[in-house]
């Protein structure tokens, strides 16, 4: 430990932050445990105004004092006006600002901090930040936040986009021709590793981008452990120069709340066995259509199937009538594997990476 923070000394690492749903507060996680154990280094998180003033008056962070938070253009016009696509629209516009809104920013943390940037951490949709790290000689170290099957999506896009072709092909397809995926379909895919075309967008674009930058980096971070989806991991390791599963953030890195569980989730958890209940939860930005919403609850109600489904209060309305009353805290249990002591030793790689 003597040895990093002597190497520590004068270090400054830059976090750049996706914006949008979940995506910075697992940055912030991971940044502020590396931060905890090399107290010398200076941190600067980057996102927009709103997203850090979320995630830093969140009581459950206690983030650490040598990180700092910058924000950065939403790159919404003045007077802007929401859509019926509000947020689709506003990543449209962000990405359109990206990455001159976090240059700037970075030139303003260089020169307070007084010191040149040791290292670029990023989300791993920032593709662009792989060419940031290059440019100035320094690690970049991506994190994703997701599991590493949909990675793997994204890894393998140009290939999948290859033998699809650029004309409709059947949903019911199979993926036999990449590692691991033999049992699934096209449609099981998300819309951006299939999209061609004319109806290609920015967002798509940045992930096909990130799908081929990715391997270039020092290491790639994931928020999951190897017992996940070990198929799945090991060939991602073979992708990439390193691969360091560092979660899942709730049990390596558990905030610090008040856990009165006063909807007796957990009581009612510890009554039944495991792997018997279905764990539902869409987030913020991909939630489905409100028809299909309405068609899972109504699935779930038939069967009598165990769950437990955590949603956003408006996604009551596409509930039928005492859909709630009738399900709510009924007879559900969950089965949870994990991980082994590979996400520690990942975590000391990535701190020395980090560092270093």
């Amino acid at each position: 430990m003597q040895e990093t923070e002597n190497s520590a000394l004068g270090k400054h690492v830059v976090a750049l932050a996706f914006p949008y749903g979940s995506h910075a507060a697992p940055l912030l996680s991971l940044v502020n445990r590396i931060a905890t154990t090399a107290p010398e280094v200076k941190f600067s998180f980057f996102s927009t105004a709103i997203s850090n003033r979320t995630i830093f008056s969140d009581p459950t962070n206690q983030v650490n004092i040598n990180i700092k938070p910058y924000d950065v253009a939403d790159g919404l016009p003045e007077g802007y006006a929401a859509t019926k696509s509000p947020i689709i629209e506003a990543i449209g516009m962000f990405l359109k600002a990206t990455p001159g809104n976090y240059e700037s920013v970075m030139e303003v943390a260089v020169a307070e901090t007084g010191r040149k940037i040791s290292c670029v951490m990023s989300d791993a949709f920032f593709y662009f930040a792989g060419k940031m790290a290059e440019e100035m000689g320094v690690p970049w170290v991506p994190l994703w936040t997701a599991g590493p099957r949909s990675l793997l999506a994204h890894v393998y896009t140009e290939l999948i986009q290859q033998r699809l072709g650029s004309t409709s092909v059947c949903g019911d397809q199979t993926l036999d021709f990449i590692p691991g995926f033999s049992t699934l379909r096209v449609d099981d895919l998300p819309e951006e590793v299939i999209t061609l075309g004319n109806l290609e967008t920015p967002f798509s674009k940045m992930l096909h981008n990130m799908g081929l930058t990715l391997p270039q980096a020092t290491a790639v971070a994931i928020n999951s452990y190897e017992e996940v989806d070990p198929d799945a991991v090991n060939e991602l390791k073979s992708k990439f120069q390193k691969f360091l599963n560092v979660g899942p953030f709730p049990l390596t890195s558990p905030p610090q709340f008040n856990a009165a569980d006063e909807h007796g989730c957990l009581e009612w958890l510890d009554r039944h066995q495991a792997a018997s209940v279905a764990y539902i939860s869409f987030g913020s930005m991909m939630t489905p259509p409100p028809q299909e919403l309405a068609a899972l609850a109504d699935a779930l109600d038939a069967t009598g199937f165990p769950f437990l489904w955590s949603f956003r209060d408006h996604a009551e309305k596409n509930f039928s009538n005492g859909f709630q009353e009738r399900t709510t805290l009924k007879e559900p249990a969950m089965k949870a594997v994990l991980p082994n002591g590979n996400s520690n030793e990942n975590f000391r790689t990535l701190i020395q990476i980090v560092t270093k």
